[in-house]
């Protein structure tokens, strides 16, 4: 989950970093915030077929567990907690 978060903090970055470079200003900034989304990226893609591997079959569908992991990184609790 705090893959999806920090993948989300930077595109934050990327799009700082872009108004940053648009401004005239060097584009470290832009850098450091593709590495850190691809960092993000490559560890949450891991992670999330990991977890699906280990799941009991039927494994539910790559659509819908998108769909419930973005969900629980955009809100606090997380979908399984729920009654």
């Amino acid at each position: 989950m705090w893959s999806l978060r920090m993948g989300f903090v930077a595109l934050v970055v990327v799009i700082a970093g872009l108004i940053v470079m648009l401004l005239g200003s060097t584009p470290w900034v832009l850098g450091v915030g593709e590495i850190t989304w691809f960092f993000a990226a490559v560890v949450a893609l891991g992670s999330f077929f990991w977890a699906r591997h280990l799941l009991p079959k039927p494994r539910p569908g790559f659509w819908s567990m998108r769909f419930m992991l973005i969900h629980d990184s955009v809100h606090g609790r997380s979908s399984a907690q729920r009654s």
